[in-house]
């Protein structure tokens, strides 16, 4: 039996892609991010918190039940932490191994080494691939399906079934990862348009390619339909749908050309390869990629590393409309997200190395690229460990300042998103809403989100807690009202009731400015209640019509009731109660109880006093320091304003506690 060694040009090639797997290891895993992007914390929050039923995204299907699959495997390994670790060293892998694929399949495309290295390093070591390896995203694993695809397109060899079917499942594994991967049809459409050009049988051309659709339909089509029909039982065409394109109908993205999504642009591709700087880096490699070639032109030199050995030829068709495929659809969608241009790095990446292979063997162009791509990295070194500094980053730091201005009953009103996951992440608060998610609530009807808004509150303040809310809330940016088709007065009017109330928590710098609704004992010990334009939490029972106009109007029943919040009183501290009414009935009995530790109202623990005869209003003052009952800590009050209506108003316009400290 005959074997072959292995060349020595495969070894070595071999030899450095395994050391460019464990350099790119090395220099991610130091720099794992520990300060994390919404989708991120969105991510870790739905793995920690959801049945793994509930981890299907439409748009990377598969990225929710992959971060469950590593968490349990380190669950079983003994790993007692969250899911935020494991799921950043699966990208951190799937990176390392991306890059060193992408050396492999480079340097098999162009026949040499030296101008390889610098292209791999590149991919590596540029900012949005190096971040989103070291972060909790779909992007780098998605990537490293389409460096697979990339591998399959540039063999030289003729096109087979198999090949082809290796190509859909490639890129069916990409499309899992991200929706927006199904544009990779377009350069495979080049290829097979190319390749039947070239073998003119039509029949052998439609079975291979044939394999390729199957394989890609089946590896994306039968997971989504099992999501779709199994696991969220939808049952019709309009649902699946709706569900499928949940982002594009939210109008948040994609729009005309316009001077802003050129600048965009040229801000998303910048900090893709740098930040800072893309742009000066981009001229530089730029350069040195012609200088290159004008070494070529001068000396008549052949791209081949050994004589006899030219280059393989590049699909460069196929290249070029992968980059203007995504270029233009991301162009449009979000110019300026570097996350989408990672999936542009590989062909851009192979097409700079194929353009320094025009040079000599480690000529000046070569090694100087690989001084600008060490620059680089340099360069990004920085900006990804300054970024994933946890101590500087503003978000984390208004978070720990809201938890020490705040207890777990309070409710948080935040300007977005991103803080919706940092206070239960990082603070566990979970009582908190944004305009985002109230507007995202009530299909972006205002109206509706104000009512969200203002239940929340009211809630909170039944409950006797604060409310923080946000300043930014109170006046959002103008990107977010015109985002949600709002107007400033529109905000104003539905935060009105409380603004009289609202005072300033005066953060440091750089925190941002918040305010505060007083809890219902520091009300209760200060100014007391104010019935001018909203109830402050308390409740009205057996009163049919109630409205809240310069005082609460309420049409009293049978054994109408006031009750107040939850309240944390020292009966020592309280010497009466003063409450101002006017009263429309023709009865005059009313009572005021309290109630103790256990929450009982009861006779025993109440007082009666007879109402002025006259619908004016009157300032009524209930001596407790004699009152039965009155004693320990109060937790209610419970005001009976008459025992029976008759169709007569009520107005109530405020009730106040006059403290011992008052005399």
């Amino acid at each position: 039996m005959r074997t072959s060694a292995m060349s020595p040009v495969v070894r070595d090639s071999r030899l450095i892609a395994a050391a460019l797997f464990v350099g790119m290891l090395f220099l991610y895993l130091p720099t794992l991010t520990r300060v994390h992007t919404f989708d991120a914390l969105s991510y870790v929050t739905s793995v920690e918190r959801k049945p793994w039923t509930e981890l299907f995204h439409p748009h990377h299907l598969a990225y929710g039940p992959l971060g469950a699959l590593v968490l349990a495997l380190g669950r079983a390994l003994g790993y007692d932490g969250g899911a935020a670790l494991p799921m950043q060293l699966v990208n951190a892998f799937a990176g390392a191994l991306g890059v060193a694929l992408f050396y492999v399949t480079a340097r098999a495309a162009t026949g040499r080494t030296d101008t390889v290295l610098p292209a791999a390093l590149l991919l590596g070591g540029s900012y949005a691939f190096w971040y989103y390896a070291v972060e909790i995203e779909v992007y780098t694993v998605a990537t490293l399906f389409l460096i697979i695809c990339l591998a399959l397109i540039i063999q030289p060899r003729p096109w087979h079934a198999r090949r082809c079917l290796a190509l859909g499942v490639a890129q069916g594994g990409a499309v899992l990862f991200h929706q927006t991967n199904v544009l990779f049809c377009v350069p495979v459409a080049v290829i097979a348009l190319a390749d039947l050009r070239a073998t003119k049988d039509v029949r052998a051309f439609t079975g291979r390619w044939a394999a390729y659709a199957i394989a890609l339909a089946l590896v994306t089509a039968l997971p989504y339909l099992y999501v779709m029909l199994i696991v969220s039982n939808f049952r019709t065409i309009d649902a699946m749908l709706a569900w499928l394109t949940e982002y594009a109908r939210t109008g948040w993205w994609g729009g005309p050309l316009t001077t802003n999504t050129v600048v965009s642009l040229g801000t998303g591709l910048s900090d893709t390869l740098a930040q800072p700087g893309g742009g000066w880096f981009y001229l530089a490699l730029g350069v040195a990629a012609a200088w290159a070639g004008g070494q070529r032109v001068r000396q008549g030199i052949s791209s081949a590393e050994q004589p006899g050995m030219p280059a393989p030829s590049l699909p460069w068709a196929a290249l070029v409309v992968w980059l203007a495929t995504y270029g233009a659809f991301f162009a449009w969608w979000e110019p300026d997200n570097i996350e989408f241009w990672i999936a542009s790095l590989p062909p851009a990446c192979l097409i700079f190395a194929r353009a320094l292979a025009q040079a000599r063997r480690w000529s000046m162009p070569v090694w100087a690229s690989l001084t600008i791509v060490g620059v680089i990295v340099w360069v990004n070194y920085g900006s990804i460990a300054q970024r994933g500094n946890p101590t500087t980053d503003l978000q984390r730091l208004i978070a720990r300042e809201l938890a020490a201005h705040s207890t777990p009953a309070d409710l948080l009103i935040v300007p977005d998103g991103l803080q919706e996951l940092y206070l239960p992440h990082y603070e566990q608060r979970e009582n908190f809403v944004s305009l985002n998610q109230a507007l995202f609530d009530s299909a972006g009807s205002w109206e509706a989100a104000c009512s969200i808004l203002r239940n929340r509150i009211a809630t909170t303040q039944r409950a006797g807690a604060a409310i923080i809310i946000a300043d930014e809330a109170l006046h959002p940016p103008q990107r977010v009202l015109e985002r949600h088709r709002i107007t400033q007065r529109q905000v104003e009017d539905c935060f009105a009731p409380y603004r009289t109330t609202l005072f300033n928590l005066d953060f440091a710098a750089p925190i941002p400015t918040y305010w505060r609704l007083p809890t219902a004992t520091e009300l209760a010990l200060t100014t007391g209640w104010t019935f001018e334009r909203d109830t402050m939490g308390w409740q009205a029972f057996n009163a049919p019509d109630e409205s809240v106009d310069r005082g609460w109007n309420i049409t009293p029943g049978i054994d109408p009731a006031l009750l107040s919040p939850l309240l944390h009183l020292d009966a020592r501290q309280v010497v009466a109660i003063e409450i101002r009414m006017a009263n429309g009935t023709r009865n005059r009995d009313a009572q005021l109880f309290y109630a103790g530790v256990d929450g009982a109202m009861s006779e025993e623990r109440s007082v009666r006093w007879e109402l002025n005869a006259t619908g004016d209003a009157t300032t009524y003052t209930i001596d407790l320091r004699a009152a039965p009952g009155w004693d320990g800590i109060i937790t209610r009050l419970r005001i009976d304003p008459v025992g029976v209506g008759d169709g007569g108003n009520i107005r109530i316009e405020w009730v106040r506690l006059r403290l011992t400290t008052d005399r």
